[in-house]
């Protein structure tokens, strides 16, 4: 089976397609044979992303996560167009900061609508299809905050640290009806949303590249061929798995300063 033919005739859902790291997932994917339908809030955005991946026939639509209409809605145009569904990408997803201490509770519960609730939601929505067809794949996205604590992201760490228990669950619930449930944690990407904060000064890329093992930054294609892989046949017997794909950061347990 060549490269091209990994994902032929599959058709996957990404949420959060339209830009960052979800719309580098769906160009993989897309490179890999797969159809693809992108779900974002901005419906525009999302039409014209799918317009430039490679291949034909991709289509974006308008979806919010937290919605259960939207959702519902969704699922049922992607499977009027291309008549299946094989994989869900759960990408969407936000963040806050704010000290623990100044937490607004409506905050709070936005991020966990988003980042878990929307996750579980949308999984339940394509499940009946997957079940049906006697197979399907489930990713979900995490971070290195499902396995780190940082300061001021007490809800990201959170709802991160959640997509792990939600993964697990899930992947042992249907596994004897052919869905397969995995999910990989980005660490530090060059994205755009990344190099928004290097200019706010939110994030020092210099020290954090230091501070990465293999000694550069991630890009999103990185993580758009791990989602390849678990999307594809070379992932089959894969199941209730987490990989980080983060150049080594989470492994490295020297200090800070210490010389790689």
């Amino acid at each position: 089976m060549s490269a091209a033919e990994l994902l032929a005739q599959q058709t996957a859902i990404i949420t959060g397609g339209a830009q960052g790291l979800g719309f580098a997932v769906a160009r993989s994917m897309a490179q890999h044979g797969a159809r693809v339908a992108l779900l974002d809030m901005q419906a525009d955005k999302a039409q014209e992303a799918a317009g430039s991946l490679p291949g034909a026939g991709h289509i974006g639509l308008y979806c919010d996560v937290t919605s259960q209409e939207a959702r519902s809605q969704a699922v049922t145009h992607v499977l009027q167009t291309f008549g299946r569904i094989d994989v869900l990408v759960n990408n969407a997803g936000i963040q806050y900061h704010a000290a623990a201490e100044d937490m607004p509770e409506d905050r709070w519960r936005q991020v966990f609508d988003v980042n878990v609730h929307a996750m579980m939601f949308m999984s339940r929505e394509v499940a009946p299809t997957m079940f049906a067809q006697g197979a399907g794949v489930i990713l979900n996205i995490g971070s290195i905050s499902s396995l780190l604590g940082m300061p001021r992201r007490s809800v990201y760490v959170t709802t991160k640290t959640a997509v792990l228990g939600l993964t697990r669950a899930l992947a042992v619930e249907f596994a004897q009806r052919g869905i397969r449930v995995n999910a990989i944690g980005p660490g530090y990407h060059r994205t755009a949303l990344f190099e928004e904060y290097e200019q706010r000064g939110v994030l020092d890329a210099e020290r954090i590249r230091r501070r990465i093992p293999m000694g550069r930054l991630g890009t999103p294609e990185d993580i758009g061929r791990a989602a390849v892989f678990f999307a594809s046949p070379l992932a089959e017997y894969v199941t209730g798995q987490f990989l980080m794909v983060d150049g080594g950061y989470t492994a490295f347990g020297a200090p800070e300063d210490a010389s790689l």
